[in-house]
């Protein structure tokens, strides 16, 4: 969902890019309700999954978890089109970008022993060499507990999702803690790549409008 007020940062070469603000974190926490008032306000705004023409998938449209595939064309096709925004607005949110596919790996990790978290690692610095994906400005982090997330969640979880079980969960809380540190551990390059966006830890509680104000600063690189 791409639709923004007209702003004077302009395009072409020589002209400045709008801000990159990226919303991560626990499912429940949040985020897609405050992706949707930024929108609601006139914001640039990505949802977690889209169409080629940038519109937001509902819920029942998600790839299965297993379909590595089809998640990472998403955070592809999500750069490209966050690349392209950035051109002629003063920020772009984009719900969720290819961090999430580094935390669903970790929070897998135990199972398979880190391959899907090491092989991810690598597809993403290959992408962002090849400028396929991109750094944000600035990730936001949604923090609640696992319990809280199953809670919130209760009426869309399923049971073959392992982010519908404490354990995974417990184990994306802690990716989400300091991501950089446990990308590090899998590619120390993309760890240490991870160091350059600012970070901003929130509680998933909270009013709405205290969050929302909170983004629209750091759009604008307060």
């Amino acid at each position: 969902m791409i639709s923004a007020h007209s702003s004077d940062t302009g395009s072409g070469a020589g002209h400045p890019v709008g801000r990159l603000v990226v919303l991560e974190g626990m499912p429940g926490a949040g985020k897609t309700t405050l992706a949707a008032g930024l929108a609601a306000e006139g914001a640039a705004v990505l949802g977690e999954y889209i169409t080629p023409a940038g519109a937001t998938i509902p819920l029942s449209g998600h790839p299965g978890a297993g379909d590595g595939a089809a998640h990472n064309a998403n955070w592809v096709g999500k750069a490209s089109q966050a690349a392209a925004a950035r051109r002629s607005v003063r920020a772009v949110y984009v719900d969720r970008d290819w961090l999430s596919a580094l935390a669903y790996a970790y929070s897998i990790a135990d199972k398979d022993g880190g391959q899907l978290m090491r092989e991810r690692c690598a597809w993403a610095q290959d992408c962002l060499a090849a400028g396929r994906l991109l750094l944000a400005d600035t990730y936001v982090i949604f923090h609640v507990t696992a319990a809280a997330s199953l809670r919130r969640r209760a009426s869309v979880l399923q049971d073959d999702h392992p982010w519908s079980h404490p354990g995974p969960l417990g184990r994306l809380r802690y990716f989400y803690t300091w991501p950089a540190q446990v990308v590090s551990g899998a590619h120390p390059g993309l760890g240490a790549a991870l160091l350059a966006p600012a970070w901003h830890r929130v509680p998933g509680t909270g009013g709405t409008q205290s969050r929302l104000r909170l983004l629209r600063e750091l759009g604008t690189g307060q």
